[in-house]
């Protein structure tokens, strides 16, 4: 569970009830963030990939984002966090916290509510034990998970 200073989880939780959203530059996390990051590899999924990446994750009480850089990947396709460990290659797990269907190195954020009621459970989840969970990035030649890593703070 995200840990906030009271006076700081009654506002985020008025402002999320609210509608306003909270906006802050992925490269400037704010005090309660937690920041995860992964290094993207083909051997973490079990894949001939010749691709390799990072994955820098930010969680707070009201938002994920996420910076994604890789190189040497065909055409991405969507990008998401599972729960680890990776499936058999050729294979796919659910994203329990899914980034974004056109996976590209601009940075992304999304209202930790995003896919719904539990979406804000599993952030949390991920932010308490993140070495529970994975990046993946697929491709048009690999679609069910082209690179990967575990996440570690």
């Amino acid at each position: 569970m995200i840990r906030l200073p009271p006076r700081r989880t009654a506002l985020l939780a008025s402002l999320v009830a609210g509608g306003i959203a909270l906006v802050f530059p992925v490269g400037a996390a704010p005090a309660d963030a937690v920041v995860l990051k992964a290094r993207l590899t083909a051997k973490y999924l079990g894949t001939s990939s010749r691709g390799s990446g990072t994955a820098k994750i930010t969680i707070t009480a009201a938002r994920v984002c996420w910076q994604l850089s890789f190189r040497g990947l065909d055409k991405t396709g969507d990008s998401g966090i599972r729960v680890a460990p990776p499936p058999a290659a050729g294979t796919r797990k659910r994203s329990v916290f899914p980034l974004t269907t056109n996976t590209s190195t601009k940075p992304g954020c999304v209202p930790v509510s995003r896919w719904g009621p539990s979406s804000a459970g599993w952030a949390a989840k991920i932010a308490a034990n993140p070495s529970a969970f994975y990046v993946s990035i697929a491709t048009a030649k690999y679609r069910n998970g082209a690179i990967g890593g575990r996440l570690t703070r």
